[in-house]
């Protein structure tokens, strides 16, 4: 299964994220293992709206359906807020 995402998020709170996760494994090039998942996190250029500028993040997700909603789901949750 493969997810792929653009987060309004600087790349290295998502890579912190991953990080501080004890079942998560480091790769040593920028990517992380969750069991038989791939994490990629790739930085792009921010978005400009007027004046304001705010950060964009792809994550991919690519494993095993299990395993890869299973890490999605705990990042997702970690990064969404009700109400703002």
């Amino acid at each position: 299964m493969r997810i792929t995402e653009i987060w309004s998020i600087a790349d290295e709170r998502i890579a912190a994220f991953f990080s501080g996760r004890e079942d998560v494994r480091a790769n040593g090039d920028g990517s992380f293992s969750y069991g038989r998942c791939a994490i990629r996190i790739t930085p792009l250029p921010e978005r400009a709206m007027g004046s304001f500028r705010f950060p964009q993040t792809k994550v991919e997700f690519n494993g095993p359906e299990a395993e890869a909603e299973a890490i999605h789901r705990r990042f997702a949750l970690q990064f969404i807020s009700a109400g703002g």
